[in-house]
């Protein structure tokens, strides 16, 4: 594709994204939301293979459809209290539907049957703007509406996406559909705190991204598609450790830094009186750690058969343009705890 396209597509994405964050008004948010879905999909659908475009077909049909009946919601909204202000829904009716788009279009369970499928289909590089990028918008507006929406609902769907995230990825083979399912179970933690105290949800969302991002970018320079591919990094050492210390922090292990994610939550649970919910939280982690240290056994721990002849390597004969982006992102997962004190300025 032509550079001056991708330039003009990646403009109208991020132009898309601003608009909603910085809007108070339903209808310019869901024209952000449509310019940034529309801006995706030749993205996502450049490539000639069948699965991408079968991917990139359903992304389109279920953001169409939530962003529809996120719209939907506004015009009910604007029927009955006569505003479209973001902040002055008062019809239960509105608070459901609104909340039921912004949760398919977060993947939220029971309504992430879409997001394994998708990602599996599509390359790491748009895997990136599908799991990270994408996912801005929604949450920022879940966020902002913390206070309106019915937090039973959101409570509710954040544990089963816990549960749903750790499940699912047990008996996968998939890289992609692996970090789909673990992507479900991170936004049920952070939607779940984000009823309690919205700005350290921010914060751990923001942690996430830069944490799942640097795991992505591995997995795209080294083409790890499948666990049976991940004996390929095997080649450079350098590499399986990065890979297997993201992920383990991914998975909340400490002392890495990815277990903000994950003390910080039931922290506020505790504080917050909401101490019944905090054995969900703690199966579906502990789930889910299962299959992010059966990734790092494939990783660092085992190799394929392969030529006896084979020489391991410590370095890389080509260079990318992602390197100093995951040099800059690995040292965030690894030291990240230490930016724990900022966290309890919130609580």
């Amino acid at each position: 594709m032509n550079r001056l396209v991708n330039a003009f597509l990646l403009t109208s994405l991020i132009a898309g994204t601003s608009l909603v964050i910085f809007s108070n008004h339903w209808f310019p948010i869901w024209l952000g939301l449509e310019l940034s879905t529309l801006s995706i999909i030749p993205l996502l659908s450049y490539t000639s293979q069948s699965r991408s475009v079968e991917a990139t077909l359903k992304y389109f049909l279920v953001q169409a459809f939530s962003a529809a009946l996120l719209l939907n919601g506004a015009v009910l909204n604007l029927w009955i209290s006569n505003s479209w202000d973001v902040n002055s829904i008062t019809s239960p009716i509105s608070y459901f539907i609104i909340t039921a788009a912004l949760i398919i279009k977060l993947g939220l369970a029971p309504c992430h049957f879409w997001f394994p499928d998708v990602l599996s289909g599509l390359p790491f590089l748009s895997t990136i703007i599908i799991a990270c990028w994408q996912k801005i918008a929604p949450m920022f507006l879940l966020l902002s509406l913390s206070n309106l929406v019915s937090s039973e609902i959101i409570i509710v769907c954040s544990i089963l996406s816990v549960l749903v995230g750790g499940w699912g990825g047990l008996n996968q083979i998939s890289v992609r559909k692996i970090l789909a399912y673990s992507s479900i179970g991170h936004l049920g933690w952070i939607t779940c705190v984000a009823f309690f105290i919205p700005e350290v949800s921010y914060l751990l969302f923001l942690f996430y991204i830069l944490n799942n991002t640097a795991i992505l970018l591995i997995c795209h320079n080294g083409s790890l598609y499948y666990l049976s591919s991940l004996s390929k990094s095997n080649v450079v050492p350098i590499t399986a450790i990065l890979f297997s210390i993201a992920l383990l922090s991914l998975g909340g292990l400490p002392p890495l830094g990815g277990f903000i994610n994950k003390v910080i939550p039931l922290i506020v649970f505790s504080l917050n009186g909401n101490n019944f919910i905090i054995p969900f939280f703690l199966i579906g982690s502990l789930i889910s750690l299962f299959f992010y240290i059966r990734i790092v056994f494939n990783t660092s721990l085992t190799l394929f058969p392969q030529h006896s002849l084979n020489i391991v390597s410590f370095r890389t004969g080509n260079s990318s343009l992602s390197q100093p982006i995951i040099s800059t992102l690995i040292p965030i997962t690894i030291w990240g705890l230490l930016l724990l004190p900022i966290f309890f300025l919130f609580i």
